[in-house]
């Protein structure tokens, strides 16, 4: 016991080192320009949350960097690799050793920089926000990925500026990003409003891949790929728990509006109206055993009126 609590304290230690210090620059400074007196323990340490406190995140400068580089090799290396293009020691020897219990999907190659969840169209970089709210919430109900809410917002937005030092494109493509789609409150959700969608799912043809009962069984399922030329499982619709992302509906709007980028699942936004994609993703969830649809629309009131609550607390914050 002596000796964990001693390896704890040298890490306390280490970690102190590197926040004690750590100047910020202001939000129209250049990357390094030291323009106040800010530490890193001067930004929220709020645990738990999804949702960031600091929508904008923590201006970057070479200390936040060299934190967030601390944390990833702390806790990220083992998947991502130290050149963070996915290939850690839990991919590659899983992959040699024990197949049977490797990651069902390869970590994300961060010098590729192209993510599945974003709330920008088909194509675009993720906002700041995306990153930290992936890192926070983890992928596939923690299968992926597991959630690190568990650390401090900080930690989590000195992570979310290390991962993007791997990539040329936030700054080769920094004038090209274009806007996160809005996404409205969800419709309460009717008869009418799911068999409306039991149509656009004809339409789109998605029972090719996520089958007639959503179940990720349909013809093309086998024969799938990703960008990487590695298999991929399409989503069962009809376990909550196995989504990517968020999985209530405001999160598989904005799947069907940005699509999954580096993956067969395509965006929707130029073939589908917001009325089809709101009807589509009822119908999607209407595939859930535990659906309800008497009990949905009160459920949904609610969880919008939480959510509301939320953001307010954290703008006043």
């Amino acid at each position: 016991m002596k000796k964990i609590i001693a390896i704890v304290s040298v890490a306390v230690a280490i970690g102190g080192t590197a926040l004690v210090g750590l100047s910020m620059q202001t939000a129209g400074g250049k990357t390094g320009e030291v323009t106040t007196g800010r530490s890193l323990l001067d930004y929220p340490a709020t645990t738990g949350n999804i949702e960031p406190v600091l929508s904008e995140g923590i201006p970057v400068t070479p200390r936040l960097l060299e934190h967030g580089e601390w944390v990833f090799r702390g806790l990220c290396v083992g998947c991502h690799g130290t050149a963070g293009d996915g290939n850690g020691a839990v991919w590659e020897l899983g992959d040699l050793y024990a197949k049977d219990h490797k990651l069902p999907r390869k970590p994300r190659d961060f010098t590729e920089a192209v993510y599945k969840l974003r709330s920008t169209p088909s194509g675009s970089l993720p906002t700041d926000a995306d990153l930290f709210r992936s890192i926070s919430r983890g992928l596939v109900y923690q299968q992926d990925m597991p959630a690190f809410k568990f650390l401090p917002e900080r930690e989590r937005w000195a992570v979310v500026a290390y991962i993007k030092s791997f990539s040329d494109r936030w700054e080769e493509e920094e004038e090209w990003q274009e806007d996160p789609i809005e996404v409205g409150q969800p419709p309460l959700p009717n008869a009418a409003m799911i068999d409306a969608g039991k149509e656009v799912y004809a339409l789109m043809q998605c029972e090719q891949c996520h089958g007639p009962t959503g179940k990720g069984d349909g013809p093309s399922a086998p024969g799938l790929e990703d960008d990487s030329g590695l298999p991929i499982v399409p989503r069962d619709f009809t376990d909550a728990s196995q989504f990517v992302g968020s999985s209530d509906p405001r999160g598989i709007y904005q799947t069907f509006t940005t699509g999954l980028d580096g993956t067969p699942m395509p965006s929707f936004a130029d073939f589908l109206d917001e009325d089809q994609r709101w009807q589509l993703v009822w119908y999607v969830i209407s595939l859930r055993p535990e659906f309800d649809l008497e009990k949905t629309p009160a459920e949904v009131i609610m969880a919008e009126h939480a959510g509301s609550q939320l953001a307010k607390m954290s703008t006043e914050q």
